[in-house]
């Protein structure tokens, strides 16, 4: 039985996605994988029990019937943490140890996700590069590459990783497309003369980074005025409404797939989003638009959703939401496995875990 441990520099740099991605591959290729998250940090209930949410997400698209309690057997609660703090002894380890033992039986891989980033977890003795070195086990660091200053991030994570044997290799994840020649070209060398194996470049791409109307709509706990079948559309861009009507048709037209928020009060912008054909209206403040705004809309076809915060929470709450939205439908993990395929040397990976692909 094979597995790897998939880490990160920083939070959202894509360990869910690549866990489901080259989870998906392998399986393709006959194999039985398993799938495991140790410590949830993002926690949620489903069915009375505590869970993680990314976990939960996986295990739905992969078909993984393990139970979640073996999938994610460390919760990271407030009370985790201060029993940490004061000292107290938990049997954390041996959790580790006996879930890995029943999520490992009868699977041919095992993909084994860490927590938030490479160093989250060492207050209590689990950072990525604990669980690894626990369960005996190789890893994968994924790093998001948006500008030179990832190669620090990189080369710091080795030295936590200490070890260079311990790291298979790195991917480097939402490289935008303006940086092409000097990454392949120039970043790529520079970590293979220090010894660490890239085993791909990923680029930006716009439908992993979107939204759909509708988790906007459940994050918000906004009500939807106009257009509630239009809700499975994706949003790539939020734009702020502020601004003179006229200025803001130029600026919303130069932003394709966009959700405009403005106050409910704002008739003049609202009507030029819908003119511009935005993919939806986010109204802030509980402050219902005008019968002539629900009518263009609607005819539009134009979801108008109302949120009850204020336009600074509004926004705050969708600027977390895209771009870091977790991988819960189809069309994303068909994405992701279109471009893990294209972009990442895949039998190299699998490699490095003892496995071998068919041709």
């Amino acid at each position: 039985m094979a597995s790897i441990m998939i880490s990160s520099s920083e939070e959202f740099s894509g360990k869910s996605s690549l866990c489901m991605g080259l989870g998906k591959i392998f399986k393709e290729n006959g194999l039985k994988i398993g799938y495991m998250k140790p410590v949830g940090n993002i926690l949620i209930d489903v069915d009375g029990s505590l869970t993680d949410e990314d976990s939960e997400g996986i295990k739905n698209l992969l078909g993984i019937d393990d139970p979640a309690k073996y999938v994610t057997p460390i919760h990271l609660t407030d009370s985790l943490i201060d029993d940490a703090l004061r000292g107290v002894e938990k049997d954390l380890e041996m959790r580790l140890s006996d879930a890995y033992s029943e999520i490992s039986k009868d699977k041919d891989v095992v993909f084994v996700e860490g927590t938030g980033w490479i160093g989250g977890g060492s207050l209590y003795g689990l950072s990525d590069p604990d669980v690894a070195s626990k369960l005996g086990i190789p890893m994968l660091l994924v790093a998001r590459f948006n500008s030179v200053s990832a190669v620090d991030r990189i080369l710091c994570d080795v030295r936590i990783i200490g070890d260079k044997a311990k790291l298979s290799g790195i991917v480097l994840n939402e490289v935008p497309q303006s940086m092409e020649d000097r990454v392949t070209e120039i970043i790529v060398p520079f970590l293979e003369r220090k010894g660490i194996k890239v085993f791909g470049v990923i680029y930006e791409d716009h439908t992993l980074r979107s939204v759909f109307i509708s988790e906007i709509v459940e994050d918000l706990h906004a009500e939807v005025l106009v257009a509630p079948d239009k809700l499975d559309q994706l949003v790539e861009h939020y734009l702020v409404g502020a601004m003179e009507a006229s200025s803001a048709i130029k600026y919303i037209r130069r932003q394709p797939n966009s959700a405009v928020i403005t106050g409910g009060d704002r008739a003049d912008i609202q009507m030029a989003a819908i003119d511009s054909k935005v993919k939806c209206l986010i109204l802030s403040g509980n402050m219902r638009p005008s019968g002539a705004v629900l009518a263009s809309a609607e005819e539009a076809g134009i979801p108008v959703i109302l949120a009850r915060g204020d336009t600074m929470n509004t926004i705050e709450r969708v600027e977390k939401l895209i771009g870091h939205a977790h991988i819960k439908q189809q069309v994303k993990i068909d994405r992701i496995t279109e471009l893990l395929k294209n972009h990442l040397d895949i039998p190299a990976i699998a490699e490095e875990m003892g496995v071998k692909l068919k041709e």
